[in-house]
């Protein structure tokens, strides 16, 4: 075969391979690759959080057990599986897990401890809270795609900032995320985190109480402001039925009111039984697919003496408490009318009870040490 012939053959296929790894290009920017750094690293921490919430409502003496696990497979799949799912097919991004904990040419995955109060992330370190992806293109991998080639071919196309391996850490701080406040009562010493108590069915009420009233205080529930800018004149079922994102107010003050005439539970109950809300944080039966709970963490604040009615007073949270919500039972119409999706639980779950109800629960002080490993249970990107 004529030399000549092969040379132009050769130079037509690197001009066709440029051009097709310039087109690949184009669809993985860096902005993509930020993206989804981000996006992957808190669906692997999700991850870890569902495993948590399964070991506490089968066996919450063993969630050491969990925590401690520096491998955490389920986590390093669900992001790795998530980074690479859009561009799978193409082969242009791709995530590396060797399941160790060290960004290396081998690995893009790290799980590890995220420390709230010195915001600093440590690969490898327990109790594990936190997810680190990093993404690459594959043209610029030695060991995926077409190597060093790619590089030289990816050169050509002219893509900014060659090289470019952006990772993103998304952990669970403890924060906030119930529309409610419970008293300070409500915390048995018993159940102080990392013990998480399944306790006997717990109605909290949230009646106006005042010095004659004796209900226990453990079972008052009051109504809640979590906002860093407490206003009075915001909507409460506005804010209830929004799905306010979960917020640090250990040590701050929030606004709580009682509610006499059950609106802000009817609100309540309605995101409760939305399949479409907070829906990682819910629990099912596998068979029937009935609601059993809805863990949520409540802001804990010292009962107020006078009678509070529909009036607002300003609570500095102490603690934490994490619980599962097993009902909500709001006697009249459903909550949330303002987002036309409102829902009711189901009639066999409450017949004629009124109040929401509790079967886990687990508390840390703000001052406390353990809030550093406390459980949240919203990822957030923290790096």
């Amino acid at each position: 075969m004529d030399t000549t012939y092969v040379s132009t053959l050769l130079v037509v296929f690197l001009v066709l391979a440029s051009l097709a790894v310039s087109i690949g290009y184009l669809y993985v920017d860096e902005d993509d690759l930020r993206s989804m750094a981000e996006v992957s690293s808190r669906t692997g921490t999700n991850a870890i959080k569902k495993r948590m919430l399964e070991q506490i409502s089968t066996d919450p003496g063993r969630l050491g057990s969990v925590v401690n696990d520096t491998i955490q497979t389920a986590a390093r799949s669900a992001a790795t599986d998530h980074a690479t799912g859009k561009y799978k097919e193409s082969a242009l991004m791709h995530v590396l897990n060797d399941n160790s904990n060290r960004l290396t040419t081998s690995n893009d995955v790290t799980v590890g401890f995220w420390n709230i109060s010195t915001k600093t992330y440590t690969p490898g370190e327990t109790p594990v809270n936190a997810v680190q992806v990093r993404t690459r293109r594959t043209a610029e991998s030695d060991t995926v795609g077409i190597g060093k080639i790619g590089k030289f071919l990816g050169i050509l196309s002219g893509v900014q900032k060659f090289d470019y391996a952006p990772d993103a850490v998304a952990a669970l701080p403890a924060r906030a995320s119930a529309s409610f406040a419970l008293c300070t009562e409500a915390c048995d010493s018993r159940c102080s985190f990392p013990d998480v108590c399944p306790v006997p069915e717990r109605k909290m009420v949230s009646n106006p109480w005042s010095d004659e009233i004796t209900a226990p205080t453990e079972n008052r529930l009051a109504s809640s402001y979590r906002m860093y800018q407490l206003n009075t004149a915001v909507n409460l079922s506005d804010l209830i039925c929004a799905g306010t994102t979960s917020q640090d107010i250990c040590r701050k003050e929030i606004l709580t009111s009682l509610d006499p005439q059950d609106n802000a539970l009817r609100d309540m109950e309605s995101m409760m039984y939305n399949p479409n809300v907070d829906i990682s944080n819910k629990e099912y039966d596998k068979g029937s697919g009935k609601l059993l709970g809805w863990w949520v963490i409540a802001p804990v604040t010292d009962c107020p003496k006078a009678r509070q009615e529909t009036a607002f007073a300003k609570q500095t949270v102490s603690r934490y408490a994490l619980v599962r919500i097993s009902r909500i039972c709001a006697p009249g119409g459903s909550g949330c009318q303002q987002n036309n999706t409102s829902f009711d639980a189901p009639a066999s779950t409450c017949g004629n009870d009124r109040g929401l109800y509790i079967d886990r629960i687990s508390c840390v002080n703000c001052s406390s040490k353990a809030l550093l490993t406390f459980p949240g249970l919203h990822p957030v990107l923290v790096q």
